[in-house]
């Protein structure tokens, strides 16, 4: 099978899948982060479809990427590589490392650094104790640490539909996307959507969503329940329909966007910093 005959058949299959699953091709480009223009075209067989597109797809549509890709490479002579267009390694090419790769002076120095910076990321985690985090190093700790600061909240008990408290009790759904690893990434929600959690979702005062490049703040979102509405519909008949949903998007361009940027421009009241 050649790539254009693998890019047709994606693109037959896509097509079927969606209408199986009662997507429109708006829906299924909000649901990912895309233009619908861009589902159009992988449908059509116009464009070739990136890996993390691939698995968007597979969790929009909740399937297997296999029953999406739709290809059996035992059908063709068990050949995977020409299927997948890779070169085979060879073995015989690669040498045997014969020692490490750094000597034995430069990992004691590696090590004396480590120690230090060690140091600094236990008073962080000293911190990250009174806002409720009791491990930085884990589920993003560090960059939840630095948003509750600065929004003025703690971590709610149980932080299972409901992020952060806020001093009066008000709940907050919070959320954070790393922009550097895919900047038309939606952000990500909960790997077990069902009603339960969706109602959660529905009940909180607002949606904190926080933008990273790698480790810096860009900017912060407050994003309004009633803005991710419209998105909680699409969820709720899918999940009437299918049961559970495996980790939904929320695209950043046709809801994020829509909410009101509280850093670095503003802060609400509760955690404005004089």
């Amino acid at each position: 099978m050649d790539h254009k005959e693998a890019q047709d058949r994606f693109a037959d299959n896509l097509r079927k899948i969606r209408k199986e699953k009662n997507f429109t091709q708006e829906q299924l480009a909000e649901v990912i982060g895309k233009s619908t223009e861009h589902i159009s075209f992988l449908e059509r067989g116009e464009r070739s479809p990136s890996f993390e597109i691939i698995v968007d797809l597979a969790d929009a549509l909740d399937i297997e990427i296999s029953h999406l890709m739709d290809i059996d490479y035992k059908r063709h002579s068990g050949d995977l590589n020409q299927i997948l267009s890779v070169t085979p390694v060879d073995n015989s090419a690669a040498g045997v490392v014969k020692e490490s790769f750094s000597s034995l002076a430069e990992r004691k120095s590696d090590l004396d650094r480590f120690e230090a910076a060690l140091a600094g990321i236990r008073e962080m985690q000293h911190l990250a104790n009174e806002y409720g985090i009791r491990d930085i190093l884990q589920d993003n700790g560090g960059k939840v640490l630095q948003v509750l600061i600065l929004l003025g909240l703690r971590i709610s008990p149980g932080r299972e539909g409901n992020d952060a408290v806020d001093d009066d009790g008000n709940e907050y759904e919070l959320k954070t996307i790393n922009r550097s690893l895919n900047r038309n990434a939606g952000v990500t929600t909960h790997h077990h959507l069902n009603k339960d959690i969706l109602t959660k979702y529905r009940a909180v005062k607002a949606w904190f969503i926080s933008v990273y490049e790698g480790i810096e703040l860009i900017e912060i979102y407050r994003v309004e329940t009633v803005i991710l509405e419209p998105l909680f519909k699409i969820w709720e008949e899918r999940i009437a329909i299918h049961g559970a949903l495996n980790n939904p998007k929320i695209p950043m361009r046709s809801y994020v966007h829509k909410g009101e940027i509280v850093y670095p421009v503003n802060l609400p009241k509760q955690g404005k910093l004089e």
